[in-house]
């Protein structure tokens, strides 16, 4: 009941208190805006550790996210249910195939999805390459995104690098061009992945750049 209820509902009500008092401003955001406008879904695409200030962000858009059947997963689906989104449970190792078939599902109903690419248990900064087969099977363009604050911990101990902006400081959301796959032929599945690796990583550095020297880190 705790695990399930109590607990969901005590992180995302943390979380949004904590978001709230965060001063949050989007780069670009003209560009997922113009999606939406003509009617058309997407895959968003960001690293694992750069999800805070997402969440609460993008709450109450509909898009579906996967969760692992774990543990410490089914407490993050009751929180991400509470900020609006549509969660498919499963990971690699158990009951992917569901995971996925509730993304596509949720891709064929005009709902976006979102993924962290190099999760759920890394390597680091890698993007796997199931989100651009995901995008050239169903013809979906993909848009990266990152999101650093100008004060903030790091989590050293956690494989993900886990960015915490500190209460009341600034955030920042930034997005980039969308990324067209055609097809799944191997050489386009992979020379995406690429792209799309390389441009998280140049959206990362602009974000963690937006306050210039100014930004403080902590490492915990």
């Amino acid at each position: 009941m705790l695990r399930a209820k109590v607990f969901p509902f005590l992180g995302w009500l943390l979380i949004s208190f904590w978001s709230m008092s965060l001063r949050t401003r989007k780069v670009r955001r003209d560009i997922p805006d113009r999606f939406k406008a003509a009617g058309e879904n997407i895959i968003y695409a960001f690293w694992h550790g750069r999800q805070f200030l997402l969440f609460y962000n993008h709450r109450n858009a509909g898009a579906v996210i996967p969760a692992s059947e774990s543990r410490d997963g089914e407490i993050q689906a009751g929180i991400l249910k509470h900020f609006g989104f549509n969660v498919v449970r499963g990971s690699s190792k158990r009951k992917g195939e569901r995971a996925l078939l509730g993304l596509v599902d949720g891709l064929r109903k005009g709902r976006d999805i979102a993924l962290a690419v190099d999760g759920p248990r890394g390597p680091i900064y890698e993007v796997k390459q199931g989100i651009t087969y995901l995008a050239g099977k169903l013809n979906k363009q993909i848009v990266p995104v990152s999101a650093s604050a100008k004060r903030f911990w790091i989590l050293e101990k956690i494989w993900d690098k886990y960015l915490l902006p500190r209460p009341f400081t600034k955030g920042v959301i930034v997005y980039g061009e969308p990324i067209i796959v055609n097809g799944t032929g191997e050489e386009e599945l992979e020379s995406k992945r690429k792209e799309l690796q390389s441009a998280l990583h140049r959206l990362t550095r602009e974000a963690d750049g937006y306050f210039t020297t100014r930004n403080t880190e902590h490492k915990v």
